[in-house]
């Protein structure tokens, strides 16, 4: 089995966060995302490619209410993809952490 994991950091600004290639086609993944507190409701998507310069297609998206306590979200996505990346369709300020793991 091969498993991949990859983090990112975000204060929550509007777009794609930087995009990871999987060495193996991701057949299996899950994508948390975690924030602390939230001035506003943001959104975000699972996006995948086949390679860096897309095009990029969502998998997934969910939102995330403004709340003064930590939360978790989690996608879902089943490959196989060769690119992956997180993006904010919504800016909100806080502290975001984002974790993906792909299984092969």
């Amino acid at each position: 089995m091969f498993e991949l994991e990859q983090t990112w950091a975000s204060t929550g600004d509007t777009g794609a966060l930087t995009a990871v290639q999987v060495p193996f086609p991701g057949m299996e993944s899950v994508l948390y995302v975690e924030h602390s507190t939230l001035a506003t409701t943001n959104s975000f998507e699972f996006q995948t490619a086949q390679n860096s310069s897309g095009p990029w297609f969502t998998e997934g998206s969910t939102a995330m209410g403004a709340t003064a306590v930590v939360a978790q979200r989690a996608l879902r996505v089943t490959g196989p993809y060769r690119w992956m990346r997180p993006q904010f369709k919504t800016a909100s300020t806080g502290v975001y952490n984002i974790r993906l793991l792909v299984v092969r």
